[in-house]
Parts: C-alpha cells; sequence; structure tokens
C-alpha cells in the first residue's frame, strides 16, 4: 500500500513535467491459503505481454508459514518464470531459510533503520541469538554519530495499576501519555519556543516538531477500541484510534494525524519514529517456543524493530526476560 502511493507521488510529479510514465495498479492477492496464486500468475503474465515482468516481494515468509510449510510464494514464482521468459524478481524476508533452491541470495544485516539503543533490544531476540532463524545484525559501516535517545521502560506494577496486561491498564495509558507530552508531540513551533526532535539512524535531527502520526502502540495480542490503555491515552488528551482492516491505507501512509494503536503483526514494514510496546507478562517459555513455532508476533523482531528514534517499552516486574 505504501508503495503504491509512493509511486502515485511520482507519477504525479512526472505528469507535472510534462511526462507520461503510466499509472500504477493496485492488486491485492491472499497468497496464504493459496487460492488466489492462479489468478495472480495470470494477471501478471498478461500484464508482462510477454516482455519483462519486475516483480519485488516484501515479508516473503510472514507468520504461521514453518507450521504449514506453505509453499505458495515459491509456487507463484515457479509458474511465472515459466510464463514469462523476461522475469526479474527481487524478494526480502528477515527469515533466511525460505530461500528457494537455485535463487541467488544475498544478506543484508547493516542497522540502517534504528539507532544503536534501539538495535541493541532487537538484536536480543531469541530468533537471533539462539535459533538463528534471523541472521543478527552486521556492523553499521557508516559513524555513529549518536546512540539515540535512551530506551524509555515503564512499568505494569505498583498503585494504581490493574489487570494482567498493560494494555488492560488504565494507569499505564495514562503513564504512557506523560511521556508522549514530555516529548512535546503534537505541539506545534507556533505555540511554544521550545519543540522536541528526535535523532534519526544517521545521527540527524527532525526538521519539525514531532506529530502524532510520528507514533504507534504496538501490542503482541489484538487491541480492542474498549482497551483500558486507549482509554487512558483518551483520557489524557492524545487523539488515539485502533486499527482495524479498513485503516490499513491510512496507516500505511500516516494520513491521519493519530497516534495509532494495533498489533505488531499488522505493520511489519512499517516505521515510525517513536514506538511504544506494550509486552506481555505471560511471555514465558511455553509462549517463546509458540512464537518460535508458530513464527508470531515476537516483541523484539516485529514490534521494537519498527522503532526509527525514541522506543517505550512497557512491561511487567520481571520484564524483560533475555531474548524475549
Amino acid at each position: 500500500m505504501l508503495l503504491y502511493h509512493l509511486l502515485l507521488q511520482t507519477v504525479k510529479t512526472q505528469q507535472s513535467a510534462g511526462v507520461s510514465p503510466g499509472q500504477p495498479h493496485l492488486l491485492q492477492y491472499e497468497l496464504k491459503d493459496g487460492k488466489d496464486v492462479a489468478k495472480a500468475v495470470n494477471d501478471l503474465s498478461q500484464a508482462a505481454s510477454g516482455g519483462s515482468l519486475y516483480i519485488i516481494a516484501d515479508e516473503v515468509g510472514s507468520e504461521f508459514s514453518r507450521v504449514y510449510r506453505i509453499k505458495n510464494f515459491q509456487t507463484l514464482c515457479d509458474k511465472l518464470l515459466t510464463q514469462v521468459p523476461r522475469l526479474h524478481l527481487w524478494a526480502a524476508s528477515c527469515y533466511h531459510g525460505y530461500t528457494p533452491a537455485g535463487w541467488q541470495v544475498e544478506y543484508l544485516t547493516r542497522p540502517l533503520r534504528s539507532p544503536p539503543s534501539v538495535v541493541r533490544e532487537v538484536a536480543r531476540d531469541e530468533k537471533i541469538t539462539k535459533h538463528r532463524y534471523v541472521k543478527p545484525y552486521s556492523e553499521r559501516g557508516v559513524p555513529d554519530h549518536t546512540d539515540g535517545p535512551p530506551v524509555m521502560r515503564l512499568y505494569h506494577r505498583g498503585q494504581g495499576h490493574s489487570g494482567d496486561w498493560s494494555d488492560d491498564c488504565v494507569t499505564c495509558g495514562r503513564e504512557v501519555a506523560s511521556f508522549l507530552h514530555s516529548l512535546r508531540v503534537g505541539v506545534t513551533e507556533s505555540s511554544t519556543t521550545t519543540s522536541t526532535t528526535l535523532t534519526s539512524t544517521s545521527g540527524g535531527t527532525t526538521p519539525r516538531c514531532l506529530q502524532w502520526r510520528d507514533v504507534l502502540v504496538l501490542d503482541w495480542r489484538d487491541v480492542s477500541d474498549q482497551s483500558s490503555m486507549v482509554t487512558g491515552l483518551q483520557e489524557a488528551g492524545i487523539p488515539v484510534r485502533v486499527m482495524t482492516d479498513d485503516d490499513i491505507e491510512d496507516v500505511a501512509t500516516a494520513r491521519s494525524d493519530v497516534v495509532w494503536v494495533t498489533s505488531g503483526h499488522r505493520v511489519r514494514g512499517l516505521e515510525r519514529k517513536v514506538v511504544v510496546c506494550l509486552e506481555d507478562p505471560g511471555y514465558d517459555l511455553l509462549r517463546s517456543q509458540l512464537s518460535l513455532v508458530y513464527n508470531s508476533t515476537s516483541p523484539r523482531l516485529d514490534l521494537m524493530s519498527r522503532c526509527t528514534s525514541q522506543l517505550v517499552i512497557v512491561s511487567p516486574d520481571d520484564w524483560p526476560l533475555e531474548g524475549h
């Protein structure tokens, strides 16, 4: 969705310069259960019309692939190879065990998205350190002018806190809101003489104040509008919305100036300057093993890695457990 809108912007820019590059078309397929594989092959091969076909595939081999051994993407590629002679295809996945036989492989492991303070948290995920499903980070290769903002840790414990999880706690929502207010998120330069800028990955600073659209609140499970965390944020004056299927385009393009709250598995590939990670106190050995088997949402690998600057972790007393 994000790539589609970036292409639309490029087309508009070229058209204003008198160039007619054509129009992008958004085609959506459900490849998880294989029902749209044949349709995708037919549509794409027809679009090639005997010429070249260029495909960029991101997040290949995501959740549940390891359990069901779904080979639908590889089937798609194999069929396209037989029908489109001039096929150019690039596929990316953080899981290196999904490479089809005979494909050329490059490992891109330089941590260019997040500052070192965030990279250190992500790098502790057991899928990287213990089970090696994901390649470990290599050196960045460019100077780290700054370590980035320190990771902010809030705890679901003590007086006023309630519920088993932080997303069931109004007090946790208020504490997250308080920290966001301390960053002066949503405060325009015209209304104050001071503003907050966060260090980017390259070591520079953002040229404008933080906006609400720069913030994502990510949970390890699905979130509802009735979540106490959402209530706490709303009571503190935070413009917050819980993401639904109808909001995918809005979230991808950051169109609405709001703080989106959603489960981490729904926003793989997106980035935000400020990410609030809600950790699960039940992330014990059983959940850890389920995460490894089902390839489900991992707090470090999936949630924290979305952050390009300020990471906020909300966790219980005994967290963080090593690698979780």
